[in-house]
């Protein structure tokens, strides 16, 4: 079995168990890992510019940790697809009404809210994904959307911002199978882990 064959297997596998757990379980785990990412904002001394996305399906739910980004006055930055490019855009986002569902159901800034272009701007990432594993390494949903934009800051020879993604424990695996162009995090919380590079 090829990665690309294996990334799918695992695609498959851990889409299965996260849509397993019940509402409670969700409910119980999510306050925990928002506390976690609140924890972890205040640690890096308040980011001024958070790039977060609107969670999908079975995804931890996020929106408490971009609630209280807001609160702080934190700036909120979402990701709008763009189809013909595989890529995305994004805007600074203010509260909910700003946000509307694409044809995918995904929920999105509005297109006619001003773009953001500043990549620099930005301090902390907020990354979505399928499984983990302790090295941090992600595996994601096979668009490449967030691969290519962090090759972003490499090609211009940046630092990139600092990654993390939330995720339940049981999307964590021994090992996620990772091909040359997939970056690896700087942070992954769950309900129960808090893993960071010693070096970021």
């Amino acid at each position: 079995m090829n990665i690309r064959e294996r990334k799918i297997e695992l695609r498959q596998e851990i889409e299965k168990k996260r849509a397993l757990l019940t509402a409670e379980e969700r409910s119980d785990k999510q306050r925990i890992i928002n506390q976690k990412l609140v924890a972890l904002a205040k640690e890096r001394i308040l980011p001024l510019t958070v790039f977060t996305y609107m969670p999908f399906r079975s995804e931890p739910d996020v929106t408490p940790f971009m609630e209280w980004c807001w609160k702080e006055s934190i700036r909120v930055l979402l990701p709008r697809v763009i189809k013909e490019t595989r890529s995305f855009v994004l805007h600074a986002v203010n509260g909910y009404g700003e946000i509307e569902s694409n044809s995918w159901g995904i929920r999105e800034p509005k297109v006619d809210l001003p773009m953001e272009d500043q990549i620099l701007s930005i301090s902390m990432i907020l990354v979505p994904g399928l499984a983990f594993d302790t090295d941090l390494g992600r595996l994601g949903y096979g668009g490449g959307f967030y691969d290519r934009f962090m090759q972003l800051y490499s090609s211009r020879g940046l630092d990139r911002p600092y990654s993390v993604a939330a995720a339940f424990d049981v999307q964590v695996v021994p090992e996620v199978p990772v091909s040359w162009h997939d970056f690896r995090l700087d942070g992954l919380i769950t309900e129960s882990l808090n893993l960071q590079q010693p070096s970021r």
